[in-house]
């Protein structure tokens, strides 16, 4: 016989049995493809779910801080309000105070300034007023107050 015939039967031969053991090798594997599949597919849902809660806890945080600064600013705008209707008078005056709702106010369309006004503080027989507003945006859930005192 030829000499590299027979080295290239021995070499089919090899092969042939590198076949037939990773063969055998994958029935012995064959169950273990599927419970790890199945654990893979949970700790990614699990991360999901954790990403999901991170990204909703998130944007409740924004709303919160969105609407505290809208507050503030209903606030501070109710006092400077009612301050042209107070220093509008010789003598502070509370008497026309009255609260302010912002409904054609871009950016303050849900918010009001709940106005109060003392005018008892007299000093050496000055009269200040102190005024107070509370801002309360999205009902009652954000609010924020500013006072100040002017003679």
């Amino acid at each position: 016989m030829f000499p590299e015939f027979s080295r290239l039967s021995s070499l089919n031969k090899a092969s042939l049995k590198k076949t037939s053991l990773q063969k055998s090798s994958l029935k012995k594997s064959g169950g273990f493809s599927l419970p790890v599949a199945i654990f893979i597919i949970v700790i990614l849902a699990l991360i999901a779910v954790a990403v999901n809660r991170l990204v909703e806890t998130g944007s409740r945080s924004y709303v919160a801080s969105l609407l505290s600064s809208r507050a503030f600013y209903a606030a501070e705008s109710g006092v400077q309000l009612s301050l042209i209707q107070v220093l509008d008078t010789p003598v502070c005056s509370c008497s026309d105070v009255t609260d302010i709702s912002f409904t054609n106010v871009s950016g303050l369309s849900a918010c009001r300034a709940v106005l109060s006004c003392d005018d008892s503080l007299v000093i050496n027989g000055d009269t200040y007023c102190t005024l107070s507003s509370r801002g309360e945006c999205d009902g009652t859930n954000s609010q924020r107050t500013v006072e100040v005192r002017v003679k």
